[in-house]
């Protein structure tokens, strides 16, 4: 009885020291996954500078586009009052 409980303790020791590394590697790769999680927060804040301005230059194209339909409305009036149809 006395050996089986001895055999089992060096079973229990010998299983912990496996479980003590899956346990560092655990440990390792949360740190791991919290590094990449700080880089993709950063590439993020890096990408929603572009994404504004890709905004404000759909904007200001969005404006011109509108300048240009106005002249172009404006040009066709003043030839209508210049050349009567």
């Amino acid at each position: 009885m006395l050996q089986d409980i001895k055999h089992l303790q060096q079973l229990l020791i010998h299983f912990l020291k496996i479980f003590k590394r899956f346990l560092y590697m655990k440990e390792q790769l949360l740190q791991s996954m919290k590094h990449l999680q700080q880089l993709l927060i950063h590439f993020l804040e890096i990408l929603k500078r572009f994404l504004y301005i890709k905004k404000e230059l759909l904007q200001t194209l969005e404006f011109w586009q509108l300048v240009l339909r106005i002249q172009r409305v404006t040009s066709a009036d003043s030839m209508l009052k210049i050349f009567p149809v």
